[in-house]
């Protein structure tokens, strides 16, 4: 790869880094696991650049690339870390730095519960892609992404409300 690919990749990782963040703070369960997710992504994004062939937005081809990792990551896993809670120092820590209110914390923590599949789903639907765009992405149906939206939506809601009792 040519240094001006090079300098166009390191540009695109910028201008885009708020993806790749989002979603590895959404899959970690600590800040460490965090940036140790980051890495992987970033690997696997330098390792599919040059296989990058513009049909798509670069937002795009990066969530699918960073989501795959992601959830490779977690089925790697011998157990399932997903299912417990975001550590409080970790929440604490990394949460209000970007200056969430209650609410987004308590939807932060319960979307942190879902299988990864679920959590590709809901980062996508939160990001404004249509069931067909997150059907392509995350190789599935539409109707599976409808379908799946649907059930989550109810997990979230009971979550959330689970959630939110617990800190009244």
């Amino acid at each position: 790869m040519g240094s001006d690919s090079k300098i166009l990749f390191v540009a695109l990782i910028r201008q885009n880094q708020g993806i790749v963040n989002s979603l590895c703070r959404l899959y970690a369960t600590s800040h460490e696991e965090m940036k140790d997710y980051r890495q992987d992504v970033l690997l696997s994004l330098w390792r599919a650049y040059p296989h990058f062939k513009e049909e798509s937005k670069v937002s795009t081809w990066m969530y699918r690339v960073a989501l795959n990792t992601l959830i490779s990551i977690q089925r790697k896993k011998k157990h399932v870390i997903l299912t417990e809670p975001i550590s409080e120092s970790f929440e604490n820590n990394h949460f209000q730095h970007a200056g969430s209110d209650d609410n987004l914390l308590v939807l932060q923590q319960a979307i942190g519960y879902l299988k990864p599949m679920d959590k590709a789903v809901v980062i996508l639907y939160l990001e404004g892609y249509d069931n067909r765009e997150m059907a392509k992405m995350l190789s599935i149906s539409e109707t599976n992404v409808s379908t799946k939206l649907n059930r989550i939506k109810t997990q979230l809601k009971k979550t959330v409300k689970t959630l939110q009792d617990e800190f009244k």
